[in-house]
């Protein structure tokens, strides 16, 4: 299984400037990360896996909103659109449900991100386990990423 250590090994080997959070208490919610940070839910990153007519995909959206699973079909030209069991993304990414890290996944997924995403200039992503979080340049993870950008958020 995958650990902080890795996502902090990727981000070094690649030069990345970036900061692993150790939480005073686990997190497995946006909402719990942000006020644990003292941060709002925006300046949150969501890592969450979904199948894209059945290929595994890695979809970044902001910390208040949700995938807009019709806006995320029509944006990429699928039919189908299911979020991944919680087995899937532990056996896909090597993190934990609640604890998935963008950066440092065991397997190369394609991803898409919202551009919400990179409006805050430091956002803060799960840093691979449920009591740690990435800190990172959004333009540092977007350069690193390299998604396809498309407005997959939902907000309220």
């Amino acid at each position: 299984m995958r650990s902080c250590s890795d996502v902090h090994d990727l981000l070094n080997e690649e030069g990345v400037d970036h900061e692993i959070i150790h939480l005073p208490s686990v997190s497995k919610t946006a909402q719990r990360a942000a006020a644990l940070l003292g941060v709002a839910p925006a300046e949150i990153v969501k890592s969450l896996i979904f199948y894209l007519d059945g290929a595994p995909t890695l979809v970044l959206v902001p910390g208040d909103a949700t995938v807009d699973t019709v806006a995320l079909a029509r944006e990429l030209g699928v039919r189908d659109v299911t979020f991944a069991r919680s087995q899937d993304v532990l056996e896909l990414t090597g993190f934990r449900p609640g604890a998935v890290s963008p950066c440092g996944l065991s397997t190369p997924l394609p991803t898409v991100a919202d551009p919400g995403v990179f409006v805050p200039e430091v956002v803060y992503c799960g840093g691979g386990t449920t009591a740690t979080m990435l800190k990172i340049r959004s333009a540092d993870l977007d350069a690193l990423l390299k998604p396809r950008r498309a407005a997959v958020a939902e907000r309220g």
